[in-house]
C-alpha cells in the first residue's frame, strides 16, 4: 500500500478580504473521510484551518509535509477557501496572454506585502513535490486551476462567493514571487524547453467561466467527492471519480462541471489514489429531471452517459449495490436492484428500475456495475496457416474481450481488427488491412493482444462517434488555416485551405512540417458547447479546444497559437502519408472532454465512447480529415 501525504487546507476567516461559511467544514469533511478510509500508518494529514493556513505555512506544508513522499507514494493537496487574480508580471506575460495570474488567497494575504500564492508558485511547488516521484493530485473548491469560483445557488441559503477581488496591493514584481516559481519560468529556460509541465493531476469543481455553488455552509463539489468516494473504489480512476461527481453536482448546481486536467507525465486512467478507498463502481442516485414534464418527480441515473460509451437502449443492464457493499477482502453483498438505461444524456443515463416499486431508497447514493453494453463497435479476427494456433488465440481472446466481438468471419459493414498468427509471432492489421509495424507479439501474449486490440477499438468508436440525423452535426465548422511558426498574428481574413471530399491536404517544406491555426466557426442559431479532438494515426487522441462557442462566431483554438502537423514516427516510413482527424462534439448542454483523451498505443486501459443515436436535438458531430504528405 502506498503511503498518502495530505495537505488540506480550509479558510473561513480571512483577515483582509471577505470571510466564508463552509470552507473548514469541507476540509474537517475531507479529513474525517480519508481517516475512516485509508489505514492509519499509511496516512499522513497535516491540516490548516483559518488562522493557521498562512502564506507561509501553505508553502512550507508542500516542501516539509508534502515533500516527505518519494517514488510509489501520493502527494494530496486539497484547498478550499477564496480564489482570485493578479496581474502577471512581463517577464511571465508570453505564457499569460489574459495578463492575469490565477491565485489562491491564504488568511493573511493582502496584509502588508504578503502576496497570494499564485498559479505559477504552485506549480514550482508541485514540481519539487513530483520530482521526487511520488503521484500528485490536487482538489481545488475555489478560484484556481479551474478558474472556480464559489457563490449560492439560493439568496436564501448560508453562503457567499467563494472568489475575491483582485487585489488592490502594489503590484507584484518578478523578485515578489518564490524562488522555485522565478527558477521553473525563468525566460532562457522557456525559450529553450518551452512552458514547464509538472507532472500532476488537477481536479476542480468547476471550469474558468463558471461558479462553484455552495449550499448552506457546505460546498456542492465538496459533498459531491465525499459521495463519490464512498461509493467509487480500488480500480476507480481519476477520470470514473470526476464522471461519478459531475452527476451530482450538475442537477444542484446550475452551470457548474468539475474538471480534471492532467499534465506531465501523470495520468487520469490511473486507480484513485492507489484504489486505497473501497470497490470501484458507477453511482446511481434519483434526481429532478433537467425539463421536468408534469406530475414528474425525477428518475434514477447512473453517472456514465454518452460521453463514456454508454449505448441508448435496453440491452444496457446495470446491477445496483449498497454502496459499501464491496468490501476490501473482495467480499460482496447481494445486489438490491437491476435496471437498464432508457435514455441517454452526455454525462449521465437515465435508468429503469425492475420491480415496482422500485426498491430503492431516493435520498440514498448507490454503486452500481454495469454487466452488460449491449452491440460492440468493432470485430477482431483471428487469422493464419496455423489452424492450432489461431484456435487458442481466438478462445483466449474471445475471454478476455471487453468492448469488441473476436469473430470467425470478417462481417459486412462492421469494422474488423485482424489478429495475424505467422509462425511464432502475431501481428496486428488496421481496418484497412495495413499491418501496425509497432505492434508485433508472441503466441503467449495475449493479455497484450487484448489490450492492444481494445484500445484500436475505443480509438475508431470515438472516430465513428455520430448521433444519427442530428441537426447539430455539421454546425461547427472546422476551418484549417495556413500559418508558418515565426507568425506572431494570422489576419482574421486569411483564407483556410480547402477541404476536397472531406480532407485538408498539407505538405512538408523539405524537412519542415506545416504548421496551421485551427478555428472553429459555429454556424447554429444556438449557443453551443464544443471540445475538439485531434484523432492521430498512431491511435492517441489530444483535445485541443474546450468550451462554449456563441451562435453565429468563430472562436480560435488555443487562442490562436498555431498547430504543427507531422507524419507520426509511430508508423513506419513508408506509411504515408500521416492522417489526423479533427474531430468536434457539439450540445446544447455543457459536458467534460476527458473521456475523449487517449494516449499513443501503448497501453489500453483509458475509456472512449462509442456511437449512439441521440436526439437529433441534443447533440451532434464534425470530422475534417487532415493528410499530410511529404
Amino acid at each position: 500500500m502506498p503511503r498518502i501525504f495530505a495537505l488540506l487546507v480550509g479558510i473561513n476567516k480571512y483577515t483582509a478580504v471577505s470571510p466564508l461559511n463552509g470552507c473548514v467544514n469541507d476540509i474537517s469533511a475531507v479529513e474525517a473521510l480519508l481517516k475512516g478510509r485509508v489505514d492509519s500508518d499509511t496516512l499522513f494529514v497535516h491540516a490548516l484551518h483559518d488562522e493557521a493556513a498562512t502564506r507561509a505555512a501553505i508553502i512550507g506544508g508542500f516542501r516539509s509535509h508534502l515533500g516527505q513522499a518519494t517514488a510509489g507514494d501520493i502527494a494530496l493537496f486539497y484547498f478550499c477557501g477564496h480564489g482570485s487574480q493578479e496581474a502577471c508580471p512581463a517577464e511571465w506575460m508570453a505564457l499569460e496572454p489574459s495578463g492575469m495570474l490565477q491565485t489562491i488567497v491564504p488568511v493573511d494575504a493582502r496584509v502588508g506585502d504578503t502576496f497570494d500564492v499564485a498559479d505559477k508558485e504552485l506549480s514550482a511547488l508541485i514540481n519539487e513535490v513530483a520530482e521526487r516521484g511520488p503521484q500528485v493530485v490536487t482538489f481545488f473548491d475555489s478560484c484556481s486551476s479551474g478558474g472556480v469560483t464559489r457563490s449560492t445557488e439560493d439568496p436564501a441559503l448560508a453562503g457567499v462567493p467563494r472568489m475575491a477581488p483582485s487585489s488592490t496591493q502594489r503590484r507584484r514584481m518578478l523578485a515578489d514571487y518564490i524562488d522555485a516559481a522565478r527558477e521553473l519560468y525563468d525566460p532562457a529556460r522557456l525559450a529553450a524547453s518551452g512552458a514547464p509541465q509538472p507532472s500532476h493531476i488537477a481536479i476542480s469543481a468547476c471550469q474558468p467561466f463558471e461558479t462553484a455553488k455552495e449550499f448552506s455552509a457546505r460546498g456542492a463539489f465538496t459533498q459531491a467527492f465525499e459521495a463519490a468516494v464512498s461509493a467509487l473504489g480500488p480500480s476507480a480512476t481519476y477520470l470514473d471519480l470526476v464522471m461519478a461527481i459531475r452527476t451530482t453536482v450538475r442537477v444542484r448546481a446550475k452551470d457548474q462541471m468539475p474538471c480534471i486536467a492532467i499534465t506531465g507525465a501523470a495520468d487520469g486512467s490511473t486507480r484513485f489514489l492507489d484504489g486505497t478507498l473501497g470497490r470501484s463502481t458507477l453511482t446511481v442516485n434519483f434526481a429532478p429531471d433537467r425539463n421536468p414534464q408534469a406530475g414528474s418527480a425525477g428518475a434514477w441515473w447512473l453517472s456514465a452517459g454518452v460521453i463514456d460509451g454508454t449505448p441508448e437502449g435496453g440491452s444496457v443492464t446495470v446491477s445496483i449495490y449498497e454502496r459499501d457493499a464491496f468490501l476490501r477482502d473482495g467480499m460482496t453483498a447481494p445486489r438490491v436492484a437491476e435496471a437498464s438505461v432508457s435514455a441517454v444524456e452526455v454525462d449521465r443515463a437515465r435508468l429503469r428500475v425492475f420491480g415496482e416499486p422500485a426498491p430503492l431508497n431516493m435520498s440514498q447514493v448507490y454503486a452500481a456495475v454495469i454487466t452488460s453494453m449491449g452491440p460492440v463497435p468493432l470485430h477482431v479476427m483471428v487469422a493464419g496457416s496455423d489452424a492450432a494456433a489461431v484456435t487458442s488465440l481466438h478462445a483466449a481472446l474471445a475471454a478476455r474481450a471487453d468492448r469488441f466481438a473476436v469473430v470467425h468471419v470478417r462481417v459486412t459493414g462492421m469494422p474488423t481488427i485482424t489478429v495475424q498468427v505467422t509462425d511464432s509471432s502475431v501481428a496486428i492489421r488496421d481496418v484497412d488491412g495495413a499491418v501496425l509495424p509497432q505492434l508485433a507479439f508472441g503466441l503467449d501474449d495475449v493479455a497484450g493482444i487484448a489490450s492492444a486490440c481494445l484500445h484500436i477499438a475505443r480509438w475508431h468508436a470515438l472516430l465513428a462517434l455520430t448521433p444519427v440525423s442530428s441537426t447539430l452535426n455539421g454546425k461547427i465548422v472546422v476551418h484549417v488555416v495556413p500559418a508558418v511558426a515565426s507568425e506572431q498574428g494570422i489576419p482574421d481574413d486569411r483564407p483556410p485551405h480547402p477541404v476536397t471530399d472531406g480532407t485538408v491536404h498539407l505538405a512538408y517544406d523539405g524537412d519542415v512540417w506545416p504548421r496551421v491555426q485551427l478555428r472553429l466557426e459555429n454556424t447554429s442559431t444556438e449557443k453551443l458547447w464544443v471540445a475538439l479532438m485531434l484523432l492521430s494515426d498512431d491511435f492517441s487522441s489530444m483535445v485541443r479546444f474546450e468550451g462554449w462557442i456563441a451562435p453565429r462566431s468563430v472562436a480560435l483554438v488555443r487562442e490562436g497559437k498555431t498547430q504543427g502537423f507531422q507524419i507520426s514516427a509511430w508508423h513506419s516510413v513508408s506509411y504515408t502519408p500521416g492522417v489526423t482527424y479533427a474531430k468536434v462534439v457539439a450540445a446544447k448542454v455543457n459536458f467534460g472532454s476527458a473521456p475523449f483523451v487517449m494516449p499513443v498505443l501503448e497501453a489500453s486501459t483509458l475509456r472512449t465512447v462509442v456511437e449512439d443515436d441521440e436526439d437529433p436535438s441534443f447533440w451532434g458531430t464534425s470530422l475534417v480529415r487532415i493528410e499530410v504528405a511529404r
